[in-house]
């Protein structure tokens, strides 16, 4: 049986969305209307498409945020393992009645709606990992110390990525294991367990390699090479390349972007929308872009470091994190510092399951940050 301690008095509802971090909320709308002004281009000046169904997925976002918001933080510890198993068996259903779209198998219709798990589950195994480690204790015994602290953890993390990677979806799969691995980074795990870890993940990369599909075999020699294919695979990251430059310092202007109203930009309203917002806003609005984000995971990490508990830092640092690697990724991606993965840019770019998700872990890391001074038992960790 818990139990629980609050220093200070409990708190209500009212008062839980009342001590919400206000300046955190705003700097996500002004990103947020940013993604609309951009939609808004791509469509041609449709309102009534990408853009409207963009301002309502925020809507829904905004509920599902302070809905996290107003529970009791005692909630999610409570239920961090039963929460995580619930985004693992929808994972496990798309395999069985998920839905094709481009060769690949990631959503699941719910009520009509369509659904990508694997967007939730990214901030889902950060809660887990988050109950696991604050229950954690050390022991003398260096073997089973090894197992507990090392292999439990690593292999709660890898059951989604394997299972992602299958679907196929390389990409979200590496997310979600540098997302997972990030929390041994936090609680502080010896820097011996990283060194070895990458050596052996260096080492194990020609196996790894036989069992890319061609595709993605082909993303990662387009990486190395664009001009190998410019007319295939190259395509892409040659005319974001193209986009990015031709908008200079200031941008060729608002719906003035010929990259995009030409075509030549492929999934304007998803994956390369960083580089729809480069060529007409140019330098300057992209990095003005740029600070918004880094203010963001500032902030969220300064409220992560306030909190009382291990519980608290661990999920407010994992979803910062998690959020960090999204906005990287994707602008990597985009400008060729990475392979075209289809990472989205969250609260940008056009897309249900990234948005919801995200304010699901913009949820998850306010509660922390309303509850910093709850204190949590150590408990066991299953």
């Amino acid at each position: 049986m818990y139990n629980f301690q609050n220093r200070g008095s409990e708190f209500n509802i009212l008062t839980r969305i009342r001590s919400i971090n206000f300046y955190f909320l705003f700097i996500v709308t002004i990103i947020f209307l940013f993604g609309v002004l951009s939609l808004y281009s791509v469509s041609n000046g449709d309102f009534n498409s990408w853009p409207i169904k963009h301002i309502q997925r925020f809507l829904i976002g905004l509920i599902v945020f302070f809905t996290i918001c107003s529970i009791d933080i005692k909630f999610f510890f409570i239920f961090a393992y039963p929460i995580f198993l619930l985004s693992l068996i929808f994972l496990i259903i798309v395999h069985f009645v998920g839905t094709e779209i481009y060769g690949a198998t990631r959503w699941i219709k719910i009520a009509g709606i369509s659904l990508q798990p694997s967007e939730f589950i990214k901030f889902t195994l950060v809660l887990a990992l988050a109950k696991y480690f604050h229950s954690y204790n050390e022991v003398t015994n260096n073997f089973i110390q090894f197992i507990k602290k090392f292999i439990l953890p690593l292999v709660i993390i890898l059951v989604p990525v394997f299972i992602v990677a299958a679907q196929p979806d390389l990409g979200t799969a590496v997310v979600i294991f540098i997302g997972g691995v990030s929390i041994f980074w936090i609680v502080g795990l010896n820097y011996k367990y990283f060194i070895s870890s990458g050596l052996i993940i260096i080492l194990s990369i020609p196996l790894l390699w036989q069992y890319l599909k061609d595709y993605q075999k082909e993303r990662v020699f387009t990486f190395f090479n664009p001009e190998r294919d410019p007319l295939g695979n190259g395509y892409h990251i040659m005319q974001s390349k193209i986009a990015l430059g031709s908008g200079g310092i200031l941008g060729k202007g608002y719906q003035e972007g010929t990259q995009s109203h030409l075509n030549f930009l492929p999934e304007m309203h998803t994956d390369f929308i960083f580089t729809v917002f480069g060529e007409e806003f140019g330098f300057l609005g992209a990095l003005l872009l740029i600070f918004l984000y880094l203010g963001l995971i500032f902030l969220s990490i300064k409220m992560g470091l306030q909190s009382s508990s291990n519980f608290g830092k661990y999920l407010s640092l994992g979803v910062s994190t998690v959020f960090f690697i999204y906005v990287f990724v994707n602008i990597a991606m985009v400008t060729g510092l990475l392979p075209v993965v289809g990472v989205p840019l969250p609260l940008v770019s056009f897309g249900g399951s990234s948005m919801l998700a995200v304010m699901m872990g913009f949820g998850l890391l306010m509660n922390c940050y309303i509850h910093q001074k709850t204190i949590l038992p150590k408990g066991n960790i299953f």
